[in-house]
């Protein structure tokens, strides 16, 4: 009976921690490479104002969508209003990065929004830029 403590403590410690994952290095990059930095501070300043726009509109944050990114990317503006005319999202990088913004706790009508931001394609443009080595 006694080994039960110790597991609902363990439950209870981990439902508390910020499950929220790490933002995953591009695969097709190493990891010590330069540009794995740019490609995240791009994709966190996405987060930030993800983050500012829900505060400033008096809605929760569910979880921490800027865990793991560089105090630095907050001060980046990103631009993250839809735009008139945008591409659909797409399978490859699109996708996943729409799926991360959902993971990471940022409410589907604001990834919606976002995925149709400048902010959202010019992160797609230079992932694509930068790995066909632009």
């Amino acid at each position: 009976m006694h080994f039960f403590k110790p597991a609902i403590l363990a439950i209870g410690l981990l439902a508390a921690c910020d499950q929220t994952a790490a933002i995953a290095p591009q695969p097709d990059l190493p990891p010590d490479d330069p540009r794995q930095a740019e490609l995240l501070k791009a994709e966190c300043t996405i987060y930030f104002a993800a983050v500012a726009k829900l505060e400033a509109d008096g809605r929760e944050v569910d979880g921490n969508p800027t865990r793991g990114c560089p105090p630095e990317a907050a001060g980046v503006s990103a631009d993250i209003n839809a735009m008139v005319s945008v591409p659909p999202v797409t399978q490859g990088y699109p996708q996943t990065l729409y799926d991360r913004m959902i993971a990471r706790g940022i409410p589907t009508d604001v990834a919606d929004d976002i995925s149709k931001s400048r902010a959202f394609w010019n992160l797609v443009a230079k992932r694509d830029s930068l790995l066909a080595g632009f």
